[in-house]
């Protein structure tokens, strides 16, 4: 939006400006900064995510709300009376091309994330997300669980997965992996419950949590 606004600004005081625009070249100059603010604009938002240019990049198309099962590994130190998985858990991923949140919800706790880049590792088609999260358990949890950082990587096989496997590792000495699947592009959810419903309408026959 501050690249869009800057080059709409330079576009109004140059037609302001009282400068005769009495060529193509001068009216392209005085257009340009516009146009191509919003052209940039366009790209990050929706431009990227359709399958001609898609086919261009290597940056997966991820957002949505993906259903989610987390598997500690056994010498992971989970606090006494935690859940020592598998873990049923959703993760709702909003996406630009140059930005990108995640959130992980389960029934005990919620995680966002705080920093990420992309990572092409030689041989693959399509980049790997790595993002830093904090982990907030839930208030009545909080007593023998507290909160927590931690470091995931997602490894997506094609432009616009289905399914993602990652990694993750926490600064309790915990990690694991994960099974992403994903449901559909629906986004806004807060909670593990909200999430649930959602599918729960989608499958109504299921016997989905």
């Amino acid at each position: 939006m501050v690249v869009l606004s800057v080059g709409f600004a330079y576009t109004a005081i140059f037609a302001l400006s009282g400068i005769h625009l009495d060529s193509v070249a001068k009216i392209v100059v005085g257009v340009l900064p516009a146009a191509a603010s919003a052209v940039l604009l366009g790209w990050d938002l929706w431009l990227w995510r359709l399958p001609l240019l898609n086919r261009l990049i290597r940056r997966p198309r991820i957002d949505g709300l993906w259903e989610v099962t987390l598997t500690p590994t056994a010498e992971s130190h989970i606090p006494e009376g935690g859940n020592r998985g598998p873990i049923p858990a959703y993760v709702v991923i909003n996406q630009s091309f140059w930005s990108i949140h995640v959130r992980q919800m389960t029934v005990q706790s919620g995680s966002d994330s705080k920093s990420f880049f992309w990572s092409h590792l030689p041989g693959d088609d399509v980049e790997r997300l790595n993002f830093l999260y904090r982990n907030d358990p839930r208030p009545e949890h909080q007593a023998r669980s507290h909160p927590h950082l931690g470091s995931c990587s997602f490894n997506t096989a094609r432009r616009v997965p289905q399914s993602i496997r990652g990694v993750y590792f926490t600064d309790r000495y915990t990690q694991g992996e994960m099974d992403l699947r994903l449901i559909d592009r629906s986004k806004g959810y807060t909670s593990f419950q909200e999430a649930a419903a959602h599918v729960r309408e989608l499958r109504p026959n299921s016997g989905q949590v």
